[in-house]
């Protein structure tokens, strides 16, 4: 089972590259985040032409999660899930658990949180990270298996960016949220990406001005994380950086893992 997450900055408008990405790939799920569109006005159609039924949590013009999940896979017991992580109105979070694999797949789109300087904004960060880490320590708790993915907005570690002191004072790497994000580790996640590659060796964001694609200027900003009892499931990880020089990118680029057949119900 192949399943990937991608900030595609617009679903509408990324129709082209993804049906290139999803013909290559050919994923069972994928998370897809920023889709900047209401459910109503989401390409359902597009997606269920490719095989798939899009399970989906959006908002007008900015934010806005979706799940992708190919139809051999649903199953009348499976569940949709929005929880109180959608806080003030913005469309951040979608949980799917599949009855089939016995899974919950949660793809989250956190808050960016700049200017530090706007206190509201920041804050805002800080409280959608520690409602995230209450909530995933109650599946924690009760021992279920979950892959949570998507854009966390942070840089986890300084060799994520190839000059942190440039970026110790921005949302993306204050200490207090890098330490949010690694309170939610501590729950027992692995980050997915720290078993394949190195600190600084991979990125997943190249910001659109000051040719930053070009001069590999990028961050590490998106990850995938699972719980303990799926960590021996994994048996690949990999990034599709390429798609990122397309016509028309998005500023993220998509990455993935494979998961064997054990982690499925039997």
């Amino acid at each position: 089972m192949l399943l990937a997450s991608w900030n595609i900055n617009s679903v509408r408008i990324r129709l082209g590259i993804l049906d290139l990405w999803i013909k290559k790939r050919n994923p069972e799920i994928f998370f897809l985040q920023e889709i900047k569109c209401e459910a109503i006005d989401f390409p359902y159609n597009f997606f269920k032409k490719l095989g798939y039924e899009s399970y989906v949590f959006g908002q007008k013009g900015r934010n806005g999660v979706a799940i992708i999940v190919k139809k051999n896979i649903i199953e009348k017991e499976d569940t949709i899930n929005i929880d109180n992580l959608n806080i003030e109105g913005q469309a951040r979070f979608i949980e799917y658990y599949s009855k089939k694999l016995e899974i919950y797949f949660c793809n989250i789109y956190a808050p960016n949180g700049n200017p530090i300087s706007n206190h509201e904004k920041f804050n805002f960060k800080v409280k959608w990270y520690d409602n995230l880490k209450g909530y995933l320590s109650k599946h924690i708790k009760n021992e279920k298996k979950i892959i949570i993915a998507g854009d966390f907005n942070v840089l986890e570690n300084e060799k994520d960016v190839k000059d942190f002191d440039n970026w110790s004072e921005d949302a993306l790497g204050k200490l207090i949220i890098r330490k949010k994000f690694r309170k939610i580790l501590g729950l027992g996640f692995t980050n997915i990406v720290r078993q394949y590659y190195e600190p600084g060796k991979i990125f997943s964001f190249w910001d659109y001005q000051k040719a930053a694609w070009q001069r590999n200027y990028g961050l590490l900003i998106d990850h995938i994380l699972c719980s303990p009892n799926l960590l021996e499931s994994i048996i690949s990880f990999g990034s599709d950086h390429e798609m990122r020089g397309k016509e028309r990118p998005s500023d993220h680029r998509s990455e993935e893992r494979r998961v064997g057949k054990e982690c499925r119900s039997r």
